[in-house]
């Protein structure tokens, strides 16, 4: 699968979640890039992600961004507010900002539920179907901790 070829890059990884349609496994790599070194080439990539996000290629996401009633709606605002999240307050966080907002104005305007707080908190409503999601999040922690692990010793080998 493409998911094991992209890991070794945890902004292709989320991207290619987000272009499948899998928001439920996103909204878990964006859980746990939050263990990840925030480097600048991270910051960068997410930066051109947001672009992206803006561009034909995911005219889908931000019209499925309009779905407040679809069982994936909770994963991808979710996964699209874990990115804001990440992001320093840049260009690409007030773009994506703006669209969150027109999209929160939207759910209260039409009097949607507002999301529940357990709403996709655990493993258990998973919704991607022909995806053994808990092996592709396995394989996405051992690649994050083997170049965790290289660059551990590139720097104790400059060090030493």
């Amino acid at each position: 699968s493409l998911f094991r070829t992209w890991v070794h890059d945890p902004v292709a990884t989320f991207s290619l979640c987000l272009l499948a349609r899998a928001y439920d496994v996103a909204f878990l790599l964006v859980r746990r890039f939050s263990s990840l070194e925030v480097t600048v080439g991270f910051l960068m990539h997410m930066d051109k992600l947001v672009r992206l996000l803006e561009s034909p290629v995911f005219v889908h996401l931000r019209l499925q961004l309009l779905d407040v009633e679809s069982p994936s709606h909770v994963h991808l605002l979710k996964s699209c507010y874990g990115i804001l999240m990440l992001l320093p307050q840049s260009d690409a966080f007030r773009t994506l900002n703006d669209r969150l907002a027109a999209v929160c104005n939207l759910r209260d305007n039409l009097g949607a539920a507002p999301l529940s707080s357990a709403a996709g908190a655990g493993h258990g409503d998973l919704s991607t179907p022909g995806l053994e999601v808990e092996g592709l999040l396995r394989r996405f922690d051992e690649v994050t901790e083997l170049h965790r692990s290289a660059t551990r010793r590139a720097t104790e080998g400059r060090e030493g």
